[in-house]
């Protein structure tokens, strides 16, 4: 074991923490002598503030969504809660890079709102509602992270001790009471964490702003800097800015989260009915929620319908209908590959990722190697680090190597993916090692049995649902990753899903239909991935939490 988990600390330390500290080392060298002058760029400082302020309005209109979203379906009692609490899973299933295809369709000057608005006499010229493309950002950026908000909050309130909700009831005290002074304080700490991801999310988005061919973020910015990387600096001076934001709001936030404690947040929560309010707070509610999950999957929806199309154009909806372009999917060079690489990418990433959180799980929980704790670190490190700042730093750190993503970028791109979905994956094997009892393997053992017999028969169908279900996140969220692909993979041969999308959707002719038949495919297995995990953890509110 002692072997393994120096073998794991050696694969951590040149994966995970040589290159950033690599790129603080090189960027820190650019940065002190050469910010002034990249900051003098005009086109540099306006990507920083349409970055940050995208990022602080996207955070702010997702909580206003997702705050009354959590406390309907989790305290009111309205028909239908457990359907609204999976549908609203539905945003997730799709990048935003892959529902700007749609929203293009939907919003753009002659799209089926100006059209549909224009016939029903509202309107007489088509209104731009996608602006210069910052707007359009915005709301896919908002419909597609308010659920990330919307689950933490809910895994919080699930945890309220239901003898808080019951005493303050039977002390008279009203809903609006009861909401104010128990449930919203005691859903901050699945709030702080929601609000974290979103932030940093939007802040690092580069699909999006991509798909809208939007150059005045961050993100693009970085991207661009990538052909010149050692002779501009402005690329240097931007991954370090994000990252030292990441950083400190990450550990600001584990650092609250680990402070804030309230009586009634326990570790046994028991079961709270949902509470009974008036008929017209009951129907603002359903309203809400419908309006709210209509708007949601219209990006999806469209999407769907773009694949499908034969001829949309200057029409509501599109005026024929085929299935050729899902056929394109197997037979186009770009689409077919990608579809090709990414499962194979994917289910290469999806195995070493199970592998290294069961050996993980196993030495933090089982052995007493000493420093085995170290490894919880190097999972979580990841959460700190944006995508587009580890896949930057691999070209920085790997280029003119054996390992040149510029020359083969497969390995780098799988190890990519493993780095990004092991926090959670991880945390899914880690937690049922936590629920088995060690007397059992212990009583196992002083029987006579092997280790290995032990491990078989005692620990692994504990494991077995933990193991699966993350696998199948690593697998199906490695599938759609955006910033790494779209970064490491410049060879149309190595192309994943998110690269040949992107490609695709740029062309004038076909390829936004085959783009939306592939984000289509990419956004059933998500689906299907997330009802898998959702029956396997058994959970009925699955947190993303920091």
């Amino acid at each position: 074991m002692t072997g393994l988990f120096l073998l794991l600390l050696i694969f951590f330390l040149l994966f995970s923490v040589y290159p950033i500290v690599f790129l603080f080392w090189k960027s820190t060298n650019v940065s002190i002598h050469l910010f002034p002058i990249v900051w003098s760029n005009i086109a540099v400082r306006h990507s920083f503030i349409n970055s940050i302020s995208l990022a602080l309005f996207v955070t702010i209109a997702a909580s206003v969504i997702a705050i009354p979203l959590a406390l309907m379906t989790g305290f009111i009692k309205i028909p239908g809660r457990n359907f609204w609490k999976k549908a609203f899973l539905l945003p997730l299933i799709a990048p935003p890079f892959v529902s700007a295809i749609g929203m293009r369709q939907i919003l753009s000057r002659f799209g089926s709102v100006n059209l549909l608005l224009m016939k029903a006499g509202v309107i007489e010229q088509p209104i731009n509602f996608l602006g210069a493309g910052l707007t359009g950002i915005f709301i896919l950026q908002v419909l597609h992270l308010y659920p990330i908000i919307y689950l933490n909050m809910s895994a919080s309130l699930e945890n309220i001790e239901a003898s808080c909700i019951e005493s303050a009831e039977n002390i008279g005290a009203s809903f609006w009471q009861t909401l104010r002074k128990i449930i919203l304080p005691m859903s901050l700490p699945g709030y702080f964490a929601g609000a974290f991801l979103v932030f940093i999310w939007s802040l690092t988005d580069l699909g999006t702003p991509l798909v809208f061919d939007y150059s005045d973020l961050i993100p693009v910015s970085i991207f661009q800097s990538l052909t010149d990387i050692y002779s501009n600096p402005a690329g240097y001076v931007l991954v370090i800015f994000v990252c030292i934001i990441a950083i400190i709001l990450f550990f600001s936030t584990r650092y609250f989260l680990e402070k804030i404690s309230y009586v009634g947040i326990v570790r046994y929560k028991t079961t709270k009915e949902p509470l009974s309010v008036g008929k017209p707070l009951r129907a603002i509610s359903l309203i809400y929620l419908g309006i709210l999950l209509f708007i949601s999957i219209l990006p999806h929806a469209a999407v769907i319908l773009n694949s499908f199309s034969e001829k949309w154009f200057l029409t509501v909806l599109p005026e024929r209908w085929t299935l050729h372009y899902y056929r394109e999917v197997f037979h186009h060079p770009i689409a077919k590959i990608s579809l090709i690489n990414s499962t194979l990418y994917s289910g290469i990433a999806g195995i070493i990722t199970t592998i290294i959180s069961l050996a993980i799980g196993f030495i933090i929980y089982r052995t007493q190697i000493k420093g085995r704790q170290i490894l919880e670190s190097f999972v979580i490190f990841p959460m700190a680090i944006p995508g587009i700042v580890f896949a930057f730093a691999f070209v920085l750190v790997f280029s003119e190597t054996i390992l040149d993503p510029r020359n083969f970028p497969v390995f780098l791109l799988v190890i990519a993916y493993v780095l990004r979905r092991m926090p959670f994956s991880a945390r899914s094997i880690m937690a049922n090692f936590q629920q088995i009892d060690i007397s059992c393997e212990e009583a196992c053992l002083n029987l006579g049995a092997s280790r290995w017999t032990t491990f078989r028969k005692i620990t692994m169908p504990v494991l077995k649902n933990g193991i699966v279900a993350g696998f199948i996140f690593a697998f199906a969220f490695s599938m759609m990753e955006v910033s790494s692909s779209l970064i490491l993979v410049s060879k149309q041969q190595y192309f994943p899903i998110a690269k040949g999308i992107y490609q695709l959707a740029g062309r004038v002719t076909d390829g936004p239909y085959i783009a939306s038949a592939l984000g289509v495919l990419g956004m059933i297995v998500s689906f299907i991935a997330l009802m898998m995990i959702y029956k396997l953890t058994g959970q009925e509110n699955v947190s993303i939490s920091v």
